[in-house]
């Protein structure tokens, strides 16, 4: 009898031990198939998709539904089920490291805001190896394809308004916290999508760091080339003005119809800097010169002048001298109502309005006298800070 209970007793012990095993094994192996290798990447506000349901909504990644190519890898438009509208299904190429810090980062920051002009993350797979990202579709891509080399040109009003839309897309990334401030540290003109409507957000956060407010990070130098603010070229100081200055390149770009970097037909092997050339420009008086040729019949004066003063402010060497966003959105909202103000009345109503709101202030007035053409030795020094631009390209 005692050996029966005995018996019953030590089954019923190892069925308990083994059951805790198992069930102990499963909850681990569990987490990793559903965290992958980051348990911060679980959100509320984005859903995770199998590698299966990526597959299926780019047919298997059919090569005609590819929208974009790059470093990263391929974007692809797709068709999630549950979305009725069609995604971009950013596939990013296995195996790298820096590829998969982008990746989680990436998650991490759009995760946690959402905005009217910063792109829409649905959501990611991180499946076997595979990372892949799935945004709302942008119908119209990105800014620079419309300004160089598209068939139809952007209007200036429509420019502008994408200018404005960027700028507030930015500033809330500098300003929508109340303790910390995310620096994008990537900003260009393909970063910046362009919905059906026209309405632009900015994209690509891999690159982005989080610091406190009014504060800078010591980092090593991302960014792409063209848009690296030189301060923190020199100083690895990335600062919220880094990104004021890559955004002064953008405007620079949308006014000239020229890309940040451009090799001159009669010396092949030489580039010139659109930055360095609109500054000659500028100084020479030669501001003709600058306009996009498709522009110069729809360009009011006043705003021309005003949309210069901000580029320029944006782009002086030295971070303290360069506005915060938040005074970039207001200075071109005053340069877009100079453009659509037509009438003598309705001008001198728009401007009162907007000065009485403080939409306008003498900032840009004041800092873009700084916005001189750099000397013969400050060209010199440019190139020297940069020796390997003859050799690289973009990121």
């Amino acid at each position: 009898m005692k050996t029966t209970i005995l018996a019953s007793v030590v089954a019923a012990s190892l069925f308990l031990v083994s059951f805790l095993i198992g069930f102990l094994i499963f909850q681990c192996v569990r987490r990793v198939k559903t965290r992958g290798s980051d348990p911060e990447l679980s959100s509320t506000r984005c859903r995770e998709f199998s590698f299966a349901e990526i597959r299926a909504a780019t047919n298997n990644f059919d090569e005609r539904l590819i929208v974009g190519r790059g470093g990263f890898g391929n974007v692809y438009k797709g068709q999630i089920d549950t979305c009725h509208e069609p995604v971009a299904i950013k596939r990013l190429k296995p195996g790298s490291d820096q590829g998969a810090h982008e990746f989680q980062t990436e998650i991490r920051m759009l995760s946690r805001f959402r905005h009217a002009h910063l792109v829409s993350l649905i959501g990611y797979c991180n499946d076997g190896g595979e990372m892949i990202l799935v945004y709302d579709f942008m119908e119209r891509g990105t800014l620079r394809d419309h300004l160089y080399g598209s068939e139809q040109a952007l209007s200036w009003e429509r420019r502008l308004k994408i200018c404005l839309e960027a700028a507030c897309g930015l500033d809330f990334l500098h300003n929508g916290s109340d303790q910390q401030s995310i620096i994008h540290r990537d900003v260009k003109s393909t970063n910046i999508l362009l919905d059906k409507d026209w309405v632009a957000k900015v994209s690509d956060f891999g690159l982005s760091k989080v610091g406190p407010n009014a504060s800078h990070v010591t980092t090593e130098v991302k960014g792409s080339i063209g848009y690296l603010d030189p301060e923190y070229y020199m100083s690895l100081w990335l600062t919220q003005k880094s990104d004021v200055y890559s955004f002064g390149v953008v405007l620079l770009e949308v006014l000239c119809g020229r890309p940040p970097i451009e090799s001159k037909v009669e010396k092949q092997k030489q580039r010139e800097f659109l930055v360095l050339w609109v500054k000659r420009c500028f100084h020479d008086g030669n501001v003709d010169e600058i306009v996009d040729p498709v522009l110069k019949d729809t360009l009011r004066p006043k705003c021309l002048k005003k949309f210069l003063e901000i580029a320029l402010s944006c782009l002086n060497d030295h971070g303290n001298d360069r506005p915060l966003m938040r005074d970039v959105v207001k200075g071109l909202k005053y340069a877009l109502n100079l453009q659509l103000c037509y009438t003598q009345g309705e001008r001198e109503i728009g401007l009162t309005q907007m000065e009485r709101h403080g939409e306008f202030d003498d900032n840009f007035a004041s800092s873009s006298s700084k916005a001189t053409i750099c000397k013969e030795e400050e060209q010199a020094l440019v190139h020297g800070m940069f020796p390997e631009l003859g050799n690289q390209i973009a990121r």
